[in-house]
């Protein structure tokens, strides 16, 4: 089990960015868009891992259209590295 928070900026951030990048919109699908400390399941976390995954193809930036300074993008990356 992984723990995702999210403040009131990265909600909006993941609403702004949804349906453009498969970040965002994998985690408004699994219901993780939300302000709040979410508990994500193994093969939810796998999805949201293979979406990152997915936006850097290529070379480009793992959270296209997310602040990188900002606290949902530390702690995606957080989240993507503790994933195992």
């Amino acid at each position: 089990m992984y723990t995702l928070q999210i403040d009131a900026d990265g909600a909006n951030a993941i609403a702004f960015s949804s349906y453009r990048y498969q970040w965002s919109d994998t985690l408004e699908r699994l219901g993780y868009d939300t302000e709040g400390t979410h508990e994500i399941a193994e093969h939810e976390a796998w999805e949201i891992h293979e979406a990152i995954d997915a936006d850097m193809k290529g070379g480009h930036n793992a959270f296209p259209l997310l602040d990188s300074r900002s606290a949902l993008a530390t702690a995606l990356a957080d989240l993507y590295l503790e994933i195992v």
